[in-house]
């Protein structure tokens, strides 16, 4: 999306702030919209290797990629990976019907009126969207996006450090839309239907109308914002905090005290979906409403979390699996990526499948 690479088989690489997931696909010859898993790996990253999306201790990182490849014997070298966060702006825009050699430039003088950071500071690149069916506009729909260069740079360092090819960049909410469009393809090109990533520092709110991306937000509210009001709230240590996230017991810490501190998290989150919910729904078309949610990311499976979502929203809400229509032999795999881990596995597997693309 950042006119970084080209599309070919390449390992999705997810660089979050708490581990490092990596995804490798095979399309299955003869079958649309196959694949067959063919390596995957999880590595936890040392604490602070990343901060808000920055990485500081580079050499952390680039050991963790390393270790992730040698680990699950990953010999492709080529990596596409994505970024999110205040460095990355994605903006729907409305131009007039254009030549394309005339849209570029005006694709220019729009980037540099709605990116809040130099022009010459950014890598641009954008997409024309196809028009919604209630559309009679013959406007020109474009998805602006645009990144940091030192963000990007950020990023690139390591992986030629760690010796691996960088085939892509894309944004991490594209790489989701990716998982969904090719596991829940009915759902995902008939409904109304947004996804909430919850990473570690950093929620994603993405919004697609049948197929067609409609809005994008980030969220200041993760896994480490609900740890950070356990520990200061419970008063107890970071580590014990986590575990409660966990499911599992800490002493002198009952039930119902962790129940109330986490409901009110819960609660944060829920208030700042429902003003993304609000602005789309009061958008251009009326009537406009959401069909379907999806939970991702390492948050997505915390107790009581889709229920919420349900009950405020009322609107299904589900896990999204993005290993579902994916083949994989039981055998060679560990059950716990499929069982437990993957939730954490949408963005690393929407990069691979960017990648097999025909």
């Amino acid at each position: 999306m950042l006119g970084i690479g080209q599309p070919k088989q390449a390992v999705g690489l997810d660089i979050g702030s708490h581990s490092i997931k990596a995804v490798e696909l095979k399309a299955v010859r003869g079958k649309e919209d196959s694949f067959l898993l063919k390596k995957i790996g999880y590595e936890l990253l040392p604490p602070d290797a990343i901060v808000e999306g920055t990485i500081i201790d580079s050499a952390a990182v680039v050991e963790t990629i390393k270790i992730i490849f040698d680990e699950n014997k990953i010999s492709n070298k080529n990596v596409a990976i994505s970024i999110s966060g205040n460095s990355v702006i994605i903006k729907k825009i409305s131009l007039p019907s254009m030549e394309s050699e005339e849209l570029a430039e005006s694709i220019i003088w729009e980037a540099k009126h709605n990116i809040p950071y130099p022009y010459e500071e950014t890598n641009v690149d954008y997409a024309v969207l196809r028009p919604p069916d209630y559309s009679e506009d013959r406007n020109l729909d474009i998805l602006l996006v645009a990144a940091k260069k030192d963000k990007i740079a950020n990023y690139s360092n390591v992986i030629n450090q760690a010796r691996k090819n960088l085939d892509a960049i894309e944004v991490d909410v594209f790489a989701l839309q990716n998982a969904l469009e090719l596991n829940y393809p009915e759902i995902f090109n008939n409904k109304t239907i947004s996804i909430i990533n919850l990473g570690a520092n950093i929620t994603n709110v993405i919004i697609v109308e049948k197929g067609i991306p409609q809005l994008f937000r980030d969220l200041s509210i993760g896994g480490s914002f609900f740890t950070e009001n356990l520990s200061k709230d419970l008063s107890i240590s970071f580590d014990d905090a986590e575990k409660l996230i966990k499911g599992l017991p800490v002493q002198n810490i009952q039930a119902d005290q962790f129940k109330t501190v986490l409901n009110m998290s819960i609660q944060n989150l829920i208030d700042e979906t429902e003003k993304t919910f609000s602005f789309y729904e009061a958008g251009e078309k009326t009537g406009r409403k959401i069909d379907f949610v999806f939970l991702s990311g390492g948050l997505s499976k915390l107790k009581d979390l889709r229920s919420n979502f349900e009950q405020k929203f009322n609107i299904k809400t589900e896990i999204l699996n993005p290993f579902k229509r994916i083949e994989y032999d039981e055998k060679k795999f560990d059950s716990i990526y499929f069982d437990e881990l993957y939730t954490l596995f949408g963005v690393a597997t929407g990069l691979a499948l960017r990648k097999t693309e025909k």
